[in-house]
């Protein structure tokens, strides 16, 4: 970073802390004016106009007295640690946003490879529980040597990639964790837990690191989650929300929706529930059959995926909760994020992997740099082809798109990980080839009523980038280089 950029870095760093500090005095009352005071200051350090949009959409949040966002934003301001809120806001808007993504972008379009968002890592793959139909429940249960841990998280800032979650396994089981965090403490990470280990004193240790944000596994209430999980499960989790809710560190839940669960994971009543014990963010998945004891049967219908769709846009209208649905988010997304284009996935044993639900491996971190793996081939194949369709209400090319699923599968290198390729040769595969014909036509016209200047810019985007590629015989580096459509 030049000398220049420093100083503007150490100058933005000074006023994020300095609105921080302000903030937390009386959030209700000086919002607005904080917001203002920053949408300014973005335009005068020149922040991306990615960010100053979010900027203003944040603004007109703070404006609206009644809007959930704005009671989201002050319940987070009052209740996060001061400490965490530094450090969080800093790892975040400083070095992810200001500093972060335009690096990701000089790379891009300097070296004709695309550079993520975030890195999902498994640092192990260990756990405690047993659930039925775990997506990580078949890989071997090892641990992510430390030296490989921090070498990728030091190369991904090399890159400006500032945020990772991390995932397992139960990644509490990780010895080095704190370590981990400690040392990247200008990186912010997301933990997806089940909870079971994290009590006051663990509480007490995430909120002194300050770069972590927790989300919890729950299948529903009690019944559910201790019926897919274990007995006592649904206790722990809630002591350890009541532990970091006491500590001020932020947390969030995280559902896989089942045939058998998802009216009440949908419920008001539930939401409402994890809202109060403290909750500021959800993420909604489907059940995937792929690891450990998959079943279709698991899987939502088509009209349950459409009620899921339409809940979470009434949550978000609704409720004071940052609600995040991996698979129906596809317009604002822009289709798959997976493949290296917005994240991809790095196991314990250190396979790479488009996502975590698509077990297919071309390569290890433990035998290149994180450089060569966004370069990797079928990384290069997967994002020629995204967006899979011009629906992105169907995005996903292992539950929308299963026949991308085999081609990437079919590529030289590639080895299926689980068994999840080979699955969909069988009575799996089936399933998914007719469950992806059904939503197709749920889901299509939805998507064209609830979007659509999104569904023109996806069908010129497609189009567009098609010809990119067949001008230049399908070299996805000339995509990443050229200046006509936005990647």
């Amino acid at each position: 970073m030049s000398v220049g950029n420093s100083v503007k870095k150490a100058v933005i760093a000074t006023t994020v802390d300095k609105l921080v500090s302000y903030l937390q005095v009386d959030p209700e009352r000086r919002l607005v004016r904080a917001v203002n005071a920053f949408y300014k200051f973005g335009n005068t350090f020149s922040f991306l106009p990615v960010f100053k949009s979010q900027i203003e959409g944040v603004k007109r949040i703070s404006e609206n007295e009644n809007h959930p966002g704005k009671k989201l934003i002050v319940s987070i301001l009052k209740d996060t640690n001061p400490e965490i809120a530094h450090k969080l806001a800093r790892n975040f808007i400083v070095n992810g946003a200001w500093a972060g993504v335009p690096l990701q972008r000089e790379i891009i379009k300097k070296e004709g490879f695309n550079v993520p968002w975030f890195l999902l890592i498994d640092p192990t793959e260990r756990c405690n529980y047993q659930c039925f139909g775990c997506w990580a429940g078949a890989y071997g249960r090892i641990d992510m040597s430390f030296e490989t841990f921090d070498r990728v998280l030091t190369e991904a800032k090399e890159l400006g990639i500032y945020f990772i979650v991390v995932s397992g396994g139960e990644p509490t089981l990780y010895p080095k964790l704190f370590e981990v965090f400690k040392k990247h403490n200008d990186m912010a990470f997301m933990l997806y837990t089940n909870g079971s280990i994290i009590d006051d004193k663990y509480a007490e240790k995430l909120a002194k690191v300050g770069n972590v944000v927790p989300c919890f596994s729950v299948e529903g209430f009690k019944e559910n989650t201790d019926a897919r999980r274990g007995e006592g499960a649904w206790d722990k989790v809630m002591k350890a929300m009541d532990s970091l809710k006491k500590a001020g560190v932020p947390f969030g839940y995280s559902i896989t929706e089942t045939r058998n669960n998802i009216d009440e994971v949908l419920s008001d009543e539930f939401v409402d529930y994890m809202i109060g014990k403290g909750a500021k963010i959800a993420w909604y998945f489907q059940y995937i059959p792929t690891g450990k004891d998959s079943d279709v049967h698991l899987m939502i219908t088509p009209e349950q995926r459409l009620k899921s769709y339409n809940r979470i846009h009434y949550f978000r209208s609704n409720k004071p909760l940052f609600v995040a649905d991996f698979w129906n988010d596809g317009p604002y997304t822009g289709g798959c994020i997976a493949g290296a284009r917005r994240y991809l996935h790095i196991t314990a044993d250190g396979g790479i992997e488009p996502c975590a639900f698509i077990h297919l491996s071309q390569g290890n971190v433990k035998d290149m740099s994180l450089r060569e793996v966004f370069k990797l081939p079928f990384f290069r194949e997967i994002q020629k082809l995204q967006p899979y369709s011009d629906n992105l209400l169907a995005p996903c090319m292992i539950v929308d798109h299963p026949d991308v699923m085999r081609k990437i599968g079919s590529l030289q290198g590639v080895k299926s990980t689980d068994g999840t390729l080979e699955n969909l040769s069988k009575d799996v595969g089936k399933h998914l080839d007719k469950l992806s014909k059904e939503w197709e036509e749920v889901s299509r016209p939805v998507f064209e009523r609830d979007f659509p200047e999104v569904a023109k810019r996806a069908r010129e985007y497609k189009e567009n980038k098609e010809k990119i590629l067949a001008e230049h015989g399908g070299d996805i580096e000339q995509f990443y280089i050229s200046d006509e459509i936005e990647k």
